[in-house]
């Protein structure tokens, strides 16, 4: 099957809507009413998480069988690692949150499930499972970025920007790119019950987005 990608897309159709256009906490980024707490609580759980998708980038480096496919994984693992992490890093000391309140952030439920569910996945199968297992993450930033960066009243001094501007970026959408591409070439030699076993892991990819949104979005009602 060609556009392997787009057919998993389209089969959650509505929960990558959800997760990417719809969801209250990535319509505050976009229009810039997402109170400061928000981002600040979603800056902290999700440095944690990217230091475990830099963990399952690590994984499937080393289950590479030929030397492009490791060097593809590499370059996204430098991208994650020095330019998303660092970032991160500069826009927690911007906006109020200590290097000693960042590294002492406890995981909450949904970062906890979601990073467990992708390094139990990259230790127990092959790369292309763990590609399927993220891209939900890797594509939804994507399409966020992009969709949000097209917002012609967006102030450039505001958080919501600098962050739009980082996930519509040249560099990461090449990597990115990568693996929708990636995941296009395993679905050429896929039967259909594998079909349905990486779809279910797509969809669990997506769930586990909306969830992370969620647990952001509502962290000060509870």
């Amino acid at each position: 099957m060609n556009n392997f990608s787009t057919y998993l897309q389209e089969k959650n159709f509505d929960l990558w809507k959800l997760a990417n256009v719809d969801h209250p906490f990535v319509k505050g980024l976009g229009d810039g009413s997402l109170p400061l707490d928000k981002f600040q609580y979603y800056l902290k759980q999700d440095y944690i998480f990217l230091f475990y998708y830099c963990k399952v980038l690590a994984l499937a480096s080393s289950k590479s069988n030929t030397e492009n496919i490791m060097s593809k994984w590499v370059s996204l693992l430098d991208e994650t690692l020095n330019s998303e992490m660092n970032l991160h890093r500069n826009f927690c000391k911007e906006y109020g949150i200590s290097e000693t309140e960042l590294e002492n952030t406890e995981k909450d439920s949904s970062t906890e499930k979601y990073c467990n569910f992708l390094l139990k996945n990259a230790e127990e199968n092959s790369i292309e499972f763990i590609a399927v297992s993220l891209l939900p993450c890797q594509w939804g930033y994507q399409e966020i970025g992009q969709n949000l960066s097209k917002n012609p009243n967006l102030d450039p001094k505001s958080f919501n920007y600098k962050w739009i501007e980082s996930y519509s970026s040249p560099e990461y959408q090449d990597v990115t790119n990568w693996l929708k591409n990636y995941v296009d070439e395993i679905g050429k030699d896929l039967n259909l019950v594998n079909k349905d076993i990486f779809n279910k892991l797509f969809q669990s990819g997506i769930k586990f987005e909306i969830e992370f949104w969620d647990s952001a979005w509502n962290f000060n009602n509870r």
